[in-house]
């Protein structure tokens, strides 16, 4: 039953590749939301929010810390770990929230 079910879209010529990559883009935004918050709800000066940020913006930001272009403690390595694509994809994520 697995393998028909799961051939089917291979069947109907399409993919789960679209489905896959939004649930993959949503997983590691909420990842993002341990350390960044919206500017709104810091008071203490930590780290940046996302809500000042153009989509654009925010993926170059990403992209900077994986080819390290910007300095940082935890973001570039947390960076290297993804596809450019998978970058993208959070960025969009992140501000459509």
């Amino acid at each position: 039953m697995k393998s028909w079910v799961l051939a089917m879209p291979v069947l109907w010529g399409g993919s789960l590749a679209p489905c896959i990559a939004a649930v993959d883009a949503q997983a590691i935004a909420l990842n993002c939301a341990i350390c960044h918050q919206q500017e709104q709800e810091r008071t203490d000066g930590g780290v940046p929010g996302f809500d000042r940020l153009s989509r654009r913006q925010l993926q170059q930001a990403l992209l900077d810390f994986k080819y390290d272009r910007r300095q940082g403690t935890l973001m570039p390595r947390v960076a290297k770990g993804y596809s450019d694509e998978e970058l993208g994809a959070v960025a969009d994520h992140l501000i459509r929230q």
